[in-house]
């Protein structure tokens, strides 16, 4: 994903040391399904099940587990009071045919997309993205990562301390959020991408973030993912969706914690270095063969080589 490309105060947030989380409830909720794509990422996943179940969420929560040797076992073993139905599948499927997998198995109007290493808080607001999505007639609305991005030791002390107060409920305040959100446009085998004016509370792009909200049917009915993408299916999904005459939009007011503590094993940091090759394939669905104004509508370049 991009890199930060905005650091703003969030609004949505008490200018507290700490902030007690346990005042927001998803107990309500029960037309809404949680996607969540695993791969090597036990811990992760443990730590975003743990805040789903901290607020009462009583829908269905599908998980794909691609890794090598799948922890659905042990995972499901510690929250046997969550509506988990748990996809082993084969070593290294990928993202993409695993949130596919998911989608087939869904039967509720609405689903939430999360990767693992999300952490819900009372800041993600799931009722409102509902709202949002409904009054706006939105097919895809996707939310902010809310995240500590300090460098050196000033970040790995606040990265620790939160984990830390993560387990009792807290959580440090955060100043800075993840904005992922453009438009595009093809034209003669060349995408362009063009960063737009933020209008509060929903703003309607043609791309967001891997936290979204979404109609169920719609996704369905142009086929989801890419099945064979292993990288690059975010933005492959997301051309797919406007292709298909999908109505996305992006808010600044409902975010999830991006979890920057947390390691990554050597086996998937070896797997996602692969991004560049899987992003070629991704345009090649479309046609495309050059990439323009990507680095200024979202803080990077499309490819990392």
């Amino acid at each position: 994903m991009a890199k930060q490309n905005s650091v703003q105060k969030m609004k949505l947030i008490d200018l507290a040391p700490f902030e007690r989380v346990s005042n927001y409830s998803l107990s309500g909720i029960h037309d809404i399904s949680i996607l969540i794509k695993t791969l090597e990422r036990e811990a992760h996943l443990i730590q975003l099940l743990a805040s789903i179940q901290k607020y009462g969420f009583q829908g269905p929560i599908l998980i794909a587990d691609d890794s090598k040797v799948p922890y659905g076992k042990s995972v499901k073993a510690k929250f046997p009071y969550l509506n988990i139905q748990y996809l082993e599948l084969p070593y290294d499927t990928g993202t993409a045919e695993g949130r596919n997998e998911m989608l087939k198995l869904v039967d509720t109007p609405y689903f939430l997309l999360c990767d693992d290493d999300f952490v819900f808080d009372r800041r993600s607001r799931i009722p409102l993205m509902k709202k949002y999505l409904i009054d706006y007639h939105l097919d895809v609305l996707g939310g902010v990562f809310i995240q500590y991005k300090r460098r050196g030791r000033t970040r790995e002390f606040f990265n620790n301390v939160n984990a830390l107060l993560m387990k009792f409920d807290w959580f440090l305040p955060s100043y800075q959020k993840y904005d992922y959100y453009a438009n595009f446009y093809i034209d003669s085998r060349v995408i362009y991408f063009k960063k737009k004016p933020f209008i509060e509370p929903v703003t309607a792009c043609d791309l967001t973030h891997n936290f979204f909200l979404a109609r169920t049917d719609k996704v369905l009915d142009f086929g989801g993912w890419n099945p064979i993408l292993k990288g690059g299916e975010h933005q492959n999904f997301f051309i797919r969706a406007k292709l298909a005459g999908l109505k996305i939009g992006t808010t600044r007011t409902c975010g999830v914690i991006h979890d920057q503590w947390t390691p990554n094993s050597e086996l998937y940091k070896s797997l996602r270095n692969r991004g560049d090759f899987y992003k070629k394939i991704a345009l090649q669905e479309f046609n495309i063969i050059e990439v323009r104004g990507y680095k200024e509508a979202l803080g990077e370049d499309f490819f990392s080589k």
